[in-house]
């Protein structure tokens, strides 16, 4: 084994990050019922900051460490913050799954800061990317704002936990604590996530970007969008409808570019599957925006619960495996191979992972996803059980296929070319 690949600054967020995800999707399979109730319990938001901030964050900041200099250029001030920042929040995450499960909110407070620190060291370790902004680089102005929005998310989720903890320490601006809780979900999914996934598209997935002088204004949508929910959850004021119509537009705008180029078969169909996932989650939050189904009908509840559930996996889990397969080898051939390039038999970037598991993943996630969303909506529960054992199959393909591509980064073993006909 390779130990220096482990000491790379991205290393111990991405292994983190594949642990809570194994995790998160076999307490889903263990415990099916808890998506049969209500969202707000203890258990369920320790699964929930399991796979948000174990699995999609960590991923998120452990990428960027290999992302942001090969796309926009930026470097960390420091790799002893990244160190420290990697530790900060991990064991704060670790106290939050670990203090939710127990429904200690004393603890849960103190862990929650912890993360809330983590979020400042990111702000202040990668403020290179504001002078790239500032410069008109579209991706480092998506990236700049998801920053801003990880602080105040976490900023906010430090807030609800201290008032759990220690009331009468703080007082938040909304009497309905479930209505801070939306507020705190629309900063981090809509701010910090799918600002820091929209501007890597830009890079990652060019059909997504259309007319560039269109840009600021799609760009504004997403803002203004996120910044009323947030605001209108929070104190509980206004009319959310028009700020649910401005992200829906950002969404859709940024999906058309991908829709056109598999009309026109430039795409593949699984390119298609995050957005179809996000799509469906922009007409739920309309339609829920505009009071679909109504706030007395025991249908809403399960209706959001669905919603939540498409947005986490159908988007932005599927996203990060769709996309996964577009970096992952090609900076794992980059380190292990191309020196060779030339002198010695060495393999295509696809040929790192498995074509036909990478199929298989995707598939089962989204199919997965469809039928748990639809079996939380409609309470039943052999279909939802079914829908979480396709969904753990995708999961488990993710990961074989990551360390059937890490397997050459990590251990020193030569290059055999595969036989004619080979898979």
């Amino acid at each position: 084994m390779r130990a220096e690949e482990l000491r790379r600054p991205e290393a111990p967020y991405i292994l983190f990050a594949l642990a809570s995800l194994a995790t998160g999707a076999v307490w889903l399979n263990v415990r099916p019922s808890l998506l049969l109730g209500f969202y707000y319990s203890n258990e369920m938001l320790a699964l929930t900051h399991t796979l948000t901030l174990g699995f999609v964050t960590s991923l998120i900041l452990g990428v960027f460490h290999r992302l942001a200099p090969m796309s926009i250029f930026v470097e960390p001030r420091s790799r002893v913050w990244s160190r420290v920042q990697f530790w900060l929040y991990v064991v704060g995450v670790l106290g939050m799954i670990f203090h939710f499960a127990l429904s200690e909110w004393h603890g849960l407070a103190w862990s929650a800061f912890l993360v809330w620190c983590a979020a400042l060291v990111q702000l202040f370790n990668w403020s290179g990317v504001w002078a790239v902004a500032f410069r008109g680089e579209w991706v480092a102005r998506f990236v700049a704002c998801a920053h801003v929005y990880f602080v105040l998310a976490a900023t906010l989720g430090t807030l609800m936990g201290l008032a759990k903890g220690r009331p009468g320490w703080v007082s938040l601006p909304h009497g309905v604590f479930v209505h801070n809780l939306y507020a705190h979900v629309h900063l981090a999914a809509l701010g910090w996530v799918a600002n820091m996934i929209f501007g890597f598209h830009l890079k990652l997935w060019p059909r997504t970007a259309g007319r560039r002088d269109w840009l600021p204004v799609r760009f504004l949508l997403l803002q203004a969008g996120v910044l009323g929910m947030s605001v209108t959850w929070l104190f509980g004021f206004g009319n959310r409808i028009p700020f649910a119509l401005l992200v829906a537009a950002a969404v859709i705008w940024q999906a058309w570019g991908p829709v056109l180029g598999w009309i026109s078969r430039r795409a593949r169909e699984w390119e298609l599957l995050p957005m179809a996932a996000l799509l469906a989650v922009i007409a739920l939050g309309v339609a829920l925006a505009c009071g679909w189904p109504p706030e007395e009908d025991p249908l809403r509840l399960r209706v959001q619960f669905a919603f939540a559930f498409i947005a986490l996996w159908g988007w932005i889990v599927l996203s990060i495996a769709v996309f996964a397969f577009k970096l992952f080898p090609m900076w794992v051939w980059q380190e292990r191979f191309q020196k060779d390039l030339g002198t010695s038999d060495v393999p295509a970037m696809r040929d790192l992972y498995s074509r036909r598991l990478f199929a298989l993943t995707n598939l089962s996630l989204f199919a997965g996803t469809a039928g748990a969303a639809f079996a939380i909506s409609m309470a039943w529960e052999w279909p939802l059980r079914l829908s979480l054992g396709i969904l753990l199959i995708g999961v488990a393909g993710f990961l074989a296929n990551f360390f059937r591509v890490a397997r050459w980064a990590l251990f020193n073993r030569p290059y055999t070319p595969a036989r004619p006909g080979g898979g």
